[in-house]
């Protein structure tokens, strides 16, 4: 009987051990699932980060498109206006001689007008000889000279 006793001793003492072996086993099993939950929940929100930067990258992208597109055409009636710019010069350049030009010749209507000779208004006004001498013939009193 002594012999019963120490074996069912010895099988409640492995029944025990493996009992409490199996609650330490279910602990360890819930604790790593919440440690799955809360590293899972932390994905879940890095997820929703990443897509928010992924949708925010998208609409900057889209922006800075527009921006390019927008700095492309300033670029390029920048050129037109350069463009107008140097034919307003140019046209500008030549009112400018035209107006010099007609001063000159104005001056030398008035000499000849005045009875200034061919000579003296070359002098004064720059003209060539051939233009103070029609002058001098159409605008000029003495017709000699």
């Amino acid at each position: 009987m002594q012999q019963f006793a120490d074996i069912t001793n010895y099988l409640i003492t492995q029944f025990i051990g493996l009992v409490i072996l199996a609650i330490v086993m279910i602990l360890l099993i819930l604790f790593m699932l919440r440690i799955a939950n809360k590293l899972t929940n932390y994905l879940e929100t890095q997820t929703v980060k990443l897509n928010n930067l992924n949708e925010q990258m998208l609409e900057f992208k889209k922006v800075l498109t527009s921006l390019l597109t927008k700095i492309e055409n300033i670029g390029e009636e920048n050129l037109k206006l350069n463009k107008k710019i140097t034919s307003l010069q140019q046209e500008l350049s030549l009112l400018s001689s035209d107006y010099s030009e007609n001063q000159q010749i104005t001056q030398a209507i008035e000499l000849a007008r005045k009875g200034s000779s061919k000579n003296i208004i070359i002098e004064k006004t720059g003209l060539s000889a051939e233009d103070a001498d029609a002058i001098v013939r159409f605008h000029g009193h003495d017709v000699s000279e």
